[in-house]
């Protein structure tokens, strides 16, 4: 492969654009700066890469990348109001057309996938596939029998003239509680509890099919490897 297709295929900008970085000499292989855009490389086989004085791991594409997403950022590449969760990665990856698996709105937190497979997003947003999603519920009222019953049972939405029911929820304390839904209506965990009585006051999604947001710090994001793809039906 040509050095400057590597770096367009890394997301550091157009042909012409890679070019110029190389001919600036901008760019470093294993320590040495390269001037020639056309040099023929294994991306493989590359140390070091060095573009612009940072240094740069090599991507796989595509990518799968798990997020925890802070409140106060939209999921969207053109925000209206806040800044974008798509600010948290580097830009390159705006370059490759990642896109995020459903959203998460601005004052949720929590895991948020985001990749550059189409399939990937798909899979994991169809309502026939009905992955699971965990969220920790932070409530304005105490918890209440009622209201985990109603919840288990199923609530009309408004608008909607079929029931939607929580697959599992759990008491943690006494205004907080763990739901998992498979649906993906809109805004449908702070629909829900509106229509069992109660008010959302705040929504941490902790879990997205087998996949747990763990310990990963907010604003932190990582890629996934090889067993949770596999776990989810992808490979690499």
């Amino acid at each position: 492969m040509e050095l400057y297709r590597l770096m367009q295929q890394q997301g550091f900008g157009s042909r012409k654009e890679c070019r110029k970085l190389v001919e600036h000499g901008l760019v470093e292989l294993d320590g040495a700066v390269v001037d020639d855009y056309r040099l023929e490389i294994d991306p493989a086989a590359i140390d070091e890469l060095v573009i612009d004085g940072e240094p740069w791991e090599i991507l796989m594409l595509p990518l799968y990348i798990l997020l925890h997403k802070p409140a106060g950022y939209e999921t969207s590449h053109k925000p209206m109001h806040n800044p974008s969760v798509f600010t948290l990665l580097p830009w390159q990856f705006s370059q490759l057309g990642i896109a995020a698996v459903g959203r998460l709105d601005v004052d949720t937190t929590g895991l948020l996938l985001l990749t550059t497979d189409g399939q990937f997003v798909h899979a994991l947003t169809s309502p026939k596939k009905h992955v699971p999603k965990c969220y920790e519920v932070t409530l304005k009222h105490p918890v209440s029998e009622a209201l985990v019953k109603h919840l288990k049972a199923g609530v009309f939405l408004k608008d909607d003239n079929e029931k939607v029911v929580a697959d599992q929820v759990e008491v943690v304390d006494e205004i907080t509680i763990r739901m998992t839904i498979t649906q993906g209506k809109y805004h449908q965990v702070k629909r829900m509890i509106a229509a069992a009585g109660n008010r959302v006051q705040e929504l941490h999604r902790v879990a997205l099919g087998t996949l747990q947001l763990g310990e990963l710090d907010e604003g932190e994001w990582r890629h996934l490897d090889a067993a949770e793809l596999a776990e989810l039906g992808f490979t690499r």
